[in-house]
């Protein structure tokens, strides 16, 4: 699957639920043991912004939200989380649009690498979170099959044990080898489906 493909997909699985999630729903407990509903939204959405100003080759700008990231990922959302991921998305969408080859370098917080891979690991992490915000809020989610199928193909081998080491996932929950695609992948980044 073509990476902006993948990473469309996914932002269209993605979207919908940061919509559903009512403000009186920020406070509610994720999957994510050190983060509520209004952090988990601010970690990606944050996340977007930063992906943008890499693909977009705006190293101002990335050093700019780096140096004002702040202590909560919540924060970064303000009075309006609907506007703010909103605007990230917008953003991140202008920058994906701009990238022709994505086999051509791009700079982000934790290295240079081709832009097709930046784009799965956005798409990896933000389907991830997907699943965590539909748990956290009591939204559906099902993804299609051959997105999730392809995002733990990526991820498998992206994620490495000095990976779980520095905190970015936990250790992985072993699943039935016939488990569901979508449970594989979970168990893979360290979730309980």
């Amino acid at each position: 699957m073509d990476p902006k493909e993948q990473l469309a997909q996914v932002t269209s699985l993605l979207t919908p639920l940061v919509e559903g999630t009512d403000a009186n729903q920020l406070d509610n407990e994720t999957p994510c043991s050190d983060f509520r509903v209004r952090d988990l939204i601010g970690h990606f959405t944050f996340g977007r912004f930063l992906f943008a100003a890499g693909m977009s080759g705006d190293k101002s700008r990335g050093d700019e939200l780096l140096g004002s990231m702040p202590q909560q990922f919540g924060d970064v959302l303000g009075d309006d989380h609907h506007a703010t991921y909103r605007d990230a998305s917008a953003q991140l969408d202008t920058a994906v649009g701009g990238v022709e080859d994505l086999g051509e370098t791009v700079s982000l917080v934790f290295g240079d690498m081709p832009a097709g891979v930046a784009l799965q690991i956005l798409s990896g992490d933000n389907l991830v979170h997907c699943w965590d915000l539909a748990r956290s809020t009591g939204q559906d989610f099902n993804p299609p099959e051959d997105l999730v199928e392809v995002t733990a193909q990526f991820m498998s081998g992206f994620i490495t044990d000095d990976r779980r080491a520095g905190g970015g996932f936990g250790p992985e929950v072993q699943v039935p080898e016939d488990a569901p695609a979508l449970d594989r992948l979970l168990g893979l980044c360290g979730r309980t489906p």
